[in-house]
């Protein structure tokens, strides 16, 4: 028997429980609704709500957070440069005896070399060697003395450059663009069906049009809509043609160069990245123009560049912003080549809505705002390269909308502004044109024909040498491009005296000039695709008695500006979350292979005698290039490459620039013991010739040239140095 207090006890524990269940039940349900319900924020490109991190997964925020593509801004790095203020390494006098040479029994010279070699302190043998580890491990296997030098890594850093932009461009870039641009594609159809406003509807057309070329181009397989299919086969006919050199673009009615068109560099490898190198090619060069001689034709190119930047801000791709997407492309490529100096599809957005009040189709329709959008383009176009054949009066023609724009390049502003018509009639430019204009005042030596010939050429040049040297540290580091070319310009500058006796000559400045423009050919053949191009207005063979002994080109503010590259490379890729394992591993070791480079560098430069560790270390770099080469590509290891910088339309001729064969260095270093060693080493050769633009040269072609000898004689300066025939 239940008894009368129990009850009401238990009746009242129980009605307390049910409601703090219910209440329970209540909470929860709201905050269900509430999270459900509640309008999510505008998310900018790479912002994603934030979920609760169970405490297991904690770990996981410590990987590069996608919201790096919310906004690009250059690397930061903590950089310093090495003073070397009363070098004191050991000096001989010239020419040298060959009873100097402790080694003389390892010198196997023609007369020729021989002489050079005594008169200089060192001589360049002309070689017929690809494989740089191979060429430094047999150095030691021979037992002679081993000469690290700054060809070699430069080198080393042009590898690991282009096997970064290989992985990139087959791991993210291709599945990303071809995502992309189907998205987009089918914004902008649907658009075209149900608009009712027929400039609208036209301003759609053309955007279906643009974007199928090179859907049609990355899969030959696609099929565009009916109402565009003749003009995009058209379009696709020419480009894969890639013969004709100025033809009206059948989409946008202005004269395109399709020779440009041509894959080359690392985008003959197969059939995907031909395709890929061909659509990316259309995408950066191809414009919306916000202004042509027909004011009708321009007005509807901006109305469809605004529907085009409209649809890449509303549309959404399995769930991801196509901006977001578009910024996966950009900002790995701002990261590594630069950023794009034509106004860009984010330009685009953030105008539209300052002119327009929103970006939206019924905005679109105000025919007076159209025009003002046009002229506040002009206000915002920075472009500083023409990458297009045209003439002077035309140059507002190439104001507008790119989609991936090519990227703004120093060295091609350079070019750009020593040719016509800056420089009047000066058609053809030179490596030395970037040469002298970085700081070299060897290369103003090799180019008084220029200017004598050209009365524009010598103040141009003395503003760009002036404009160049007011460049700051940080723009230099801005992107890896620039921070290239900045370790290039280490090359360029004359040393003092206390330097090793050989590179105190003038034969030494014309080797650096060969270094510098042999790895300055490397870096516009890696980034042939998303440069900007700019156009003109219309050995020996050694005993084995052993030496083992070693030397470093002595260049410590080029090792550290190559470390401080190769660190930011590391930083940057990290960040994008685009850095794998393997990768980073070897881009370590080498960053800090570069460390020891400049220590070693500031010993010699300093008269100190190195140490047993450092030697056996110099001994071992063969097979330190050995182990950093395995991480790269495998095409990249040849250097072997050409690519075309320059376009003289009016000539129709191309500057082609090129490494060949490694060649071998034999210098005589000086140590504080007072002995002399011939040390080996390899360094780069470099060529440069005008050639058909029609027939812009592939890699493959130019390695067929170089096996049947059938290559330009090297450049002038090679002279003062260079042995053998």
């Amino acid at each position: 028997m239940i008894l009368p207090g129990k009850n009401m006890k238990t009746t009242t524990f129980l009605l307390l429980i049910t409601v703090v269940i219910a209440a329970i039940i209540i909470v929860a349900t709201w905050y269900v609704y509430t999270q459900l319900s509640m309008p999510s924020q505008p998310s900018k490109p790479g912002e994603e709500q934030q979920k609760p991190t169970p405490p297991e997964k904690k770990e996981e925020q410590k990987k590069p957070q996608e919201k790096v593509y919310l906004s690009y801004s250059p690397f930061k790095t903590n950089y310093t440069e090495p003073e070397i203020v009363n070098p004191n390494a050991p000096q001989y006098s010239l020419p040298l005896k060959l009873e100097d040479i402790y080694n003389k029994d390892q010198l196997r010279l023609d007369n020729k070399a021989l002489k050079i070699f005594l008169n200089n302190g060192f001589v360049v043998i002309p070689g017929h060697e690809k494989d740089l580890a191979e060429i430094y491990i047999r150095f030691d296997e021979d037992n002679i003395p081993i000469v690290i030098t700054t060809d070699s890594v430069l080198f080393l850093y042009h590898s690991f450059y282009e096997t970064i932009l290989i992985r990139l461009e087959k791991r993210e870039f291709i599945p990303t663009l071809t995502k992309l641009l189907k998205g987009l594609l089918t914004t902008t159809d649907k658009l075209y069906k149900t608009l009712e406003d027929k400039d609208l509807k036209a301003a759609a057309k053309l955007d279906v049009a643009y974007l199928s070329v090179p859907l049609v181009l990355l899969d030959p397989k696609f099929s565009p809509p009916d109402y565009v299919k003749g003009e995009v086969f058209e379009e696709v006919s020419l480009i894969l043609h890639a013969d004709k050199t100025m033809y009206n673009s059948p989409i946008f009615g202005y004269r395109e160069d399709y020779t440009q068109y041509k894959p080359r560099g690392h985008y003959t490898e197969s059939e995907e990245m031909k395709n890929y190198f061909r659509a990316m090619m259309w995408l950066g060069r191809m414009r919306f123009e916000a202004f042509a001689e027909d004011e009708e034709k321009s007005r509807l190119q901006t109305l469809a560049a605004l529907l085009l930047a409209f649809a890449s801000n509303t549309t959404s791709i399995e769930g991801t912003p196509a901006l977001k997407l578009w910024y996966k492309i950009y900002l790995p490529t701002a990261f590594m080549v630069g950023e794009s100096d034509d106004p860009t599809i984010v330009d685009y957005i953030k105008l539209a809505k300052e002119v327009y009040g929103e970006l939206s189709v019924p905005a679109l329709m105000d025919k007076d705002k159209l025009d003002e959008f046009r002229m506040r383009v002009k206000e915002i176009s920075h472009s500083k390269i023409q990458s297009s054949p045209i003439f002077p009066e035309e140059r507002s023609q190439l104001v507008g909308l790119r989609f991936m724009g090519q990227r703004f390049i120093l060295d091609g502003y350079i070019h750009q502004q020593l040719c016509h018509s800056r420089v009047k009639y000066r058609f053809k430019v030179k490596g030395l044109d970037v040469m002298a204009a970085l700081g070299s005042d060897w290369a103003l030596k090799y180019l008084e024909e220029d200017i004598k010939k050209y009365p524009d050429y010598k103040p141009q040049l003395e503003k760009l040498r002036e404009e160049v040297s007011q460049i700051p540290k940080e723009e230099w580091y801005s992107n890896l491009y620039m921070g290239w070319l900045y370790a290039i310009k280490a090359l360029l500058e004359k040393v003092p005296s206390g330097y090793p006796t050989f590179m105190q000559t003038d034969a030494w400045l014309d080797k650096n000039l060969n270094t510098a423009h042999a790895t300055w050919a490397q870096l516009r053949h890696d980034t042939i695709l998303y440069a900007k191009q700019p156009y003109a207005e219309l050995t020996a063979v050694p005993p084995k008695k052993g030496y083992r002994h070693g030397f470093v080109e002595p260049n410590p503010k080029l090792y550290a500006r190559l470390k401080n590259l190769v660190e930011a490379t590391l930083n940057g890729l990290k960040e994008l979350g685009l850095l794998d394992e393997d990768l980073g591993e070897k881009l370590v070791h080498f960053r800090d292979l570069l460390a020891k480079l400049e220590v070693i560098s500031e010993k010699e430069l300093g008269g100190e005698s190195l140490t047993e560790e450092e030697i056996s270390f110099i001994r071992s770099f063969g097979h330190e290039v050995s182990y950093l080469l395995a991480a790269g590509e495998e095409r990249v290891r040849d250097p072997r490459i050409v690519a075309d910088v320059y376009t003289d339309p009016n000539s129709g001729m191309v500057l082609e620039v090129a490494t060949g064969y490694f060649d071998t260095i034999i210098v005589a270093y000086m140590t504080p013991d007072g002995r002399i060693y011939a040390g080996f080493g390899a360094v780069m050769s470099y060529y440069e010739f005008y050639w058909p633009q029609t027939d812009r040269l592939t890699d493959e072609q130019w390695r067929s040239y170089l096996e049947k000898e059938a290559v330009p004689p090297r450049p002038l300066w090679t002279s003062s140095y260079l042995g053998g025939d």
